[in-house]
């Protein structure tokens, strides 16, 4: 039996707690008053300072992304070819908002299915400057600008949403020193040379602040919907991922605060800031959806990218200070504690909405091993990538750490006197900088890795010769190796043979860093000692160590003291096949495991054995399963590449199959002697077409889809309504919401 306690417990704990509530409820209301309170000069200087000191130091240690042009060893490889293919098409007069990229993966329709708003960006501005920048140096002062640049966007952000000055700032100030151990959210691991070069991201880390503002503005107050719409639009062609995050916080804006006396008003507003940007993006969103079958989801990515990590090791990090502060002192996870307290006593609506957008987008980010059968509620939940949502959670991370800086700041009452805004200062500037520190250090590990490299580069001269050789080879794909074999044997500082060829859009079979082509997946299981898998993907050249043991049937054509490159025989660009059989395939997943299966063999491949696949379906078609070769093999008498075509002559005393090997889309069009033919998907996913006997000239071309051109006019026409009316768009939002309020007090009253 437990001993009594005494008589005057209960009383004196309700007594502790009441003291600490009524604590809490003055340290609210001081924080609202200070918030409203209107800032002197002195401490707009002082805040400007605050701001200014961390980003001069990012300025400094980001400078050698603008300074040294090395080749990327990470996805900004990739997003200079797209900027290189994307000018090359609009000199070519191709369509640039469709095209073909031939230089990696077997070619893919790259901006079919991939954000282009980001690349079209750097060709503009490279226009613009009338060839004085080339497009090397145009992307890497883009990035530079957007790196530099962020604590205006944030401060922007979070002033249209009514945030005080002083958090504004203070978010501002902390915007850059985020250290995430390269989780790819806005911690600047994400975007540098020895990070993961993720530029559309840090775009749409960009566009994401500001449409969230936007967005809250348009719905509670009303205000600047065409804004709101307009940079909506320019997100979902930024980044979808971060669009689908950003779809997420403007449901929460609606549900947040809702009554019935502003609900219509609020459905009103969204319906007309979503139909505009729907139809700014229409012309990527849509085609997308209808043809998403030949957007690879690739099985070999990482599954944590999938599936993210679940919510004990994302809650460690976050409690331990590793999510924001890795490999330092905890201060922004003290920052961000101090704003969530503070979102919390406070009761401001907009800190509160932060607050739930954290915990939404962070319940998210734990995925599948913690929501398990919820992710089905996810729309296009399969080819979801759950560990992206660090992305939001990084967002609302810095917004609630400009509300904790803003707490400390107002603890010292800078506008009292001088002296109190200096402490003020000086002791924010103190906590940022173990951030500042750690950041400086990494930005010097990022300089001297891209130093090296360059240097290791440029001091190779059988690298630079057997590069400036490829470049004048008739056409042919150049293999340098994978991670895997002679590949990693080849390296400059931290550079890779095989990270030079897309840089210099030398069509290749590399290593998938994206992955998108129906094809890329195969890459992994190329043998370099097969005749067949050379004929089967058209490796006509390969790059490899002199002293490397290579295969017999591969002939040296330049031979340095590091490097020899080898020619292979191979059929070219077509050859003419034997059709075994016809099969369906209702999924990527059976497409790619009856893919891979025919690939492994190496000897069906190597025989000119293929198979005829309908794709998407569930049951082949009723034409002939099976087709013979062509005697003798056949001939290419001719072959032409250029972009979006590819141009053929050949020859089979027989009816037979031609295979054109390049990644099979619905798009293509195939034209045999100058009359258009059906084409069809044949292994592992190329072009197929049925020729008869005879010599014939064959042209694929790929063609736009025929609705994209239309929806790019009616989208920027949109956009350009949007912009005239913008002035009497929230005019006829309000008069809209106000007779549905009417119709709807009627309704009530009949």
């Amino acid at each position: 039996m437990q001993p009594a306690k005494p008589v005057g417990f209960m009383a004196t704990t309700r007594s502790r707690f009441g003291r600490l509530g009524a604590a809490l409820n003055r340290l609210g209301q001081a924080i609202r008053d200070e918030s409203a309170r209107p800032l002197t000069r002195r401490e707009k200087i002082g805040l400007t300072l605050l701001v200014a000191v961390p980003t001069l130091f990012t300025a400094i240690g980001l400078l050698s992304e603008v300074t040294i042009p090395v080749p990327s060893v990470n996805d900004d490889q990739l997003h200079y070819l797209f900027i290189q293919r994307a000018s090359s098409a609009l000199d070519n007069g191709e369509f640039v908002f469709d095209h073909w990229l031939p230089q990696i993966e077997t070619g893919i329709a790259q901006f079919f299915y991939y954000q282009h708003l980001p690349a079209l960006l750097v060709v503009g501005l490279q226009r613009l400057s009338f060839g004085f920048l080339d497009l090397l140096t145009t992307l890497n002062l883009v990035r530079y600008a957007l790196l530099v640049g962020f604590p205006l966007t944030v401060f922007v952000s979070m002033r249209m949403m009514r945030f005080s000055v002083a958090a504004a700032a203070i978010a501002a100030a902390a915007s850059t020193l985020l250290s995430g151990n390269f989780r790819y959210g806005f911690e600047y691991d994400s975007y540098t040379f020895s990070g993961w070069g993720m530029y559309t991201q840090l775009c749409a880390m960009h566009l994401s602040f500001l449409s969230v503002a936007a967005m809250y503005r348009a719905i509670h107050d009303g205000k600047r919907l065409w804004l709101a719409a307009l940079l909506f639009g320019m997100l979902v062609l930024t980044h979808l991922v971060y669009a689908y995050m950003t779809a997420m916080a403007i449901a929460l804006i609606v549900l947040w605060g809702l009554n019935r006396a502003n609900l219509i008003g609020r459905v009103v507003r969204v319906a007309i800031v979503g139909a505009f940007a729907a139809a700014i993006s229409e012309y990527m969103w849509l085609p997308f959806l209808t043809q998403s079958a030949y957007d690879n989801i690739t099985p070999y990515l990482q599954a944590y990218k999938y599936d993210s990590f679940g919510a004990g090791p994302i809650l460690t990090w976050l409690f331990s200070g590793d999510l924001l502060d890795h490999g330092r002192i905890p201060v922004l996870t003290v920052l961000l504690g101090a704003g969530v307290l503070a979102a919390i006593v406070s009761r401001s609506r907009v800190a509160l909405l932060t607050l739930g957008l954290f915990v939404m987008w962070l319940v998210a980010y734990f995925g599948r091993p913690t929501l398990g059968v919820l992710t089905n509620l996810f729309p296009m939940h399969d080819g979801l990538l759950f560990h992206r949502f660090s992305g939001g959670v990084t967002l609302a991370a810095i917004v609630l750490i400009g509300l904790g800086g803003a707490a400390i700041w107002q603890l010292f009452k800078p506008h009292l006197s001088t002296l109190r805004l200096g402490a003020a200062v000086a002791v924010l500037l103190l906590v940022l900088t173990p951030a500042v520190a750690e950041r400086m250090a990494f930005y010097s590990d990022n300089t001297r890795f891209e130093q090296r490299s360059m240097d290791a580069l440029q001091a190779d001269a059988d690298a630079n010769a057997i590069l400036a050789t490829l470049k004048t080879l008739p056409p042919g794909r150049v293999y340098a190796g994978l991670p895997g074999t002679f590949g990693n044997e080849m390296k400059f500082g931290d550079l890779y043979f095989y990270n030079l060829l897309p840089f210099y859009a030398i069509e290749s079979l590399a290593p998938p860093i994206q992955g998108f082509s129906l094809n890329s997946d195969y890459v992994w299981d190329f043998n370099d000692h097969v005749q067949g898998d050379f004929d089967l993907f058209n490796v006509r050249y390969m790059v490899a160590p002199t002293n490397l043991a290579v295969a017999s049937f591969l002939t040296p054509i330049q031979r340095t003291a590091r490097y020899t490159l080898y020619q292979a025989p191979t059929s070219g660009y077509a050859e003419y096949v034997a059709i075994t059989s016809r099969q369906a395939a209702a999924s990527q997943a059976a497409l790619f495991s009856l893919n891979q299966a025919w690939e492994q063999t190496h000897s069906l491949p190597g025989d000119r054995q293929y198979v005829r696949y309908d794709y998407p379906a569930t049951v082949p078609g009723f034409d002939p399963a099976s087709t013979a070769a062509c005697p003798g093999g056949g001939k290419t008498d001719y072959e032409w590449l250029q972009g979006d075509a590819i141009d053929l002559v050949v020859e089979c005393p027989a009816d037979s199959t031609l295979v054109i090997k390049t990644t099979y889309h619905p798009d293509w069009q195939v034209s045999v002697d100058g009359v258009v033919v059906p084409d069809f998907m044949v292994s592992p996913s190329y072009i197929g077409v049925s020729l008869p006997a005879g010599k014939h000239t064959v042209d694929a071309v790929y063609r736009a889809n025929p609705i994209k051109a239309p929806l790019v006019i009616f989208g920027s026409m949109a956009a350009l309504f949007l912009i005239l009316i913008r002035g009497r768009l929230d005019r006829f939002a309000e008069w809209a919401s106000s007779r549905r309020r009417r119709r709807a007090a009627v309704q009530d009253e009949g």
